[in-house]
């Protein structure tokens, strides 16, 4: 390949959510005499880059940089729910404006009801998805796991991520709620579990400190890197990466195009990291001709059922900044208080398919008539997140011809239930049931609801990792694409097996063991000039 180079790096990460941060701070920190160009998309909407949307303390510029990250339709915020939306999903129906989430952009498509992953959104600014998550990390269950990473190792990755994250289960020990909504828990879905998997505070990226609950992005995993000038690290926003420039089992580099001016630059990269989420990091593959045959298949996600309860003969408590103080950013219609923390009823197999969150909801978000209907108590977010069966056919694919917005191969979604699916949500009703009984009752006039396909925002498997080059996975267990030698892919994508917990946590583990087998493999070597 003859390709004019303008600028030379060890390593170029395409991305910078989490997995992209991770990337970025572990190779730093392993291997330091690399350079290492960050690029993402889209632009810096907060001081400092990647920070969490949720710690913007001004509510027009927290506005602002929510408008900012929605792609192409950063114009303007989205309308609010219609009154028909709203009296939609109070009865358990879908509604039009999880086609609109605030922060997002859409890139599913069809109908709310249909099958092609019709909620599904990304985010478009540095931090990524980092920058608006709900923070929610616990350790997966035992058949969540990757089967080919030993114990020992992903364990320590896990728990190092955990420290990367600043993940704790103890922050909001003054609840009023937490231990009453535990004790009922507890007697429903205690029996016969490990300690590990009993019902416990969710472990969460979410912390107090002297400027009051703060959420974790981007900027806490790369830290420093982002405060102090340096020549190792360059974070490149408002640049999208077209394609790998590959010469054989190779790449050579990548080219970049700006956003504001249009410009295309090529640069040597001795590895390339593509973090660029679960439905763009195969975008890139496909477009720069990486095209293994499970690219972009195997599309996995965890179904969600939602309701709204109340929680009889506890009392809501003083009222809080929606926001600020303990509040977090909410879906359209409630907001959760944080401080009241979040009860977990951690996924335990095939005896209880699914992963149950439980948080309580600020009675100023709710509306008008569902504030008289509860009177003074409390009333809690119930959100039961099921496993979906893996099923290839499952899958982001994409365009020869037509581009999107960017001028990236444009992408069609598929996504279907199967048997087994169906069945998971009938037995997730009847445990909903047995929830709401036990702390009260739903909240009058609304009903279970099913979320549309891709309203998660946990998307996996379409980059997965495997043990052996057998055509069904991506990548090896270091997240190393099969057949390449310096192309590695990261994000929520890689991970393999069939799951219900919140993926942030494994998926930064994961990007843990491939930078360090980056740094490990070239340890002493250098493209850039000094």
């Amino acid at each position: 390949m003859s390709t004019s180079f303008h600028e030379q790096f060890d390593v170029v990460i395409v991305g910078s959510g989490p997995t992209g941060a991770t990337y970025a701070r572990v190779i730093a920190d392993e291997w330091p005499a690399a350079r290492i160009l960050m690029v993402d998309a889209g632009p810096i909407i907060s001081d400092p880059p990647g920070m969490h949307v949720a710690n913007i303390v001004d509510d027009d510029q927290r506005l602002a940089a929510q408008i900012a990250s929605q792609g192409p339709h950063s114009h303007a915020a989205y309308a609010g729910m219609s009154q028909e939306e709203v009296l939609s999903r109070k009865r358990g129906g879908h509604d039009t404006s999880m086609l609109r989430r605030p922060g997002l952009f859409r890139v599913g498509g069809g109908g709310v009801d249909g099958d092609e992953f019709p909620a599904s959104h990304s985010s478009h600014n540095v931090g990524g998805m980092g920058s608006h998550w709900f923070g929610a990390c616990p350790r997966p269950d035992e058949s969540e796991r990757v089967p080919f990473i030993e114990r020992p190792v992903l364990d320590e990755a896990l728990a190092t991520a955990e420290r990367m994250l600043r993940v704790s289960r103890t922050q909001f020990g003054q609840s009023h709620i937490a231990r009453p909504l535990r004790e009922k828990l507890e007697g429903l879905f205690n029996a016969g579990r490990t300690p590990d998997r009993q019902v416990q505070p969710m472990p969460m990226a979410v912390n107090v400190t002297e400027r009051g609950v703060e959420r974790s992005g981007s900027n806490v995993i790369m830290g420093d890197l982002l405060t102090v000038e340096t020549e190792r690290f360059e974070l490149r926003p408002e640049t999208v990466c077209m394609r790998i420039l590959m010469d054989g089992g190779r790449a050579e580099g990548v080219e970049l195009k700006s956003v504001r001016t249009g410009e295309l630059r090529t640069v040597r990269a001795g590895t390339v990291v593509v973090a660029a989420d679960s439905l763009h990091t195969p975008q890139l593959l496909f477009a720069s001709g990486i095209r293994p045959g499970a690219l972009g298949r195997y599309l996995n996600e965890h179904p969600q059922l939602t309701i709204l309860a109340e929680f009889t003969g506890v009392p809501a408590g003083e009222p809080m900044d929606l926001v600020h103080g303990g509040g977090v950013l909410g879906d359209r219609t409630v907001v959760a208080r944080m401080t009241s923390g979040v009860m977990w009823v951690p996924y335990n197999g095939e005896r209880f398919p699914y992963h149950v969150q439980i948080s309580q909801v600020e009675p100023a978000s709710l509306l008008p008539e569902d504030q008289e209907a509860v009177g003074g108590n409390a009333v809690l977010s119930v959100s039961f997140f099921l496993t979906s069966n893996i099923q290839a056919d499952n899958r982001v694919e994409f365009s020869e011809t037509e581009t999107d917005w960017l001028g990236r191969p444009k992408m069609k979604l598929r996504f279907r239930f199967n048997e087994a699916d169906w069945a998971r949500v009938e037995r997730a009703r009847g445990d909903l049931a047995r929830v709401l009984a036990a702390v009260g009752r739903a909240v009058p006039g609304h009903q279970p609801r099913l979320a549309p396909h891709g309203t998660s925002l946990h998307y996996q498997g379409t980059i997965r990792m495997g043990e052996m080059n057998d055509g069904a996975s991506v990548c090896d267990r270091n997240s190393r694409v099969w057949g390449l030698d310096n192309v590695y892919v990261a994000g929520n994508g890689v991970i393999p097996t069939m799951t219900a917990g919140n993926p942030t946590l494994t998926s930064v583990a994961l990007a843990l063991l491939g930078a360090r087998d980056i740094a490990r493999r070239n340890a002493g070597r250098s493209v850039s000039p000094r």
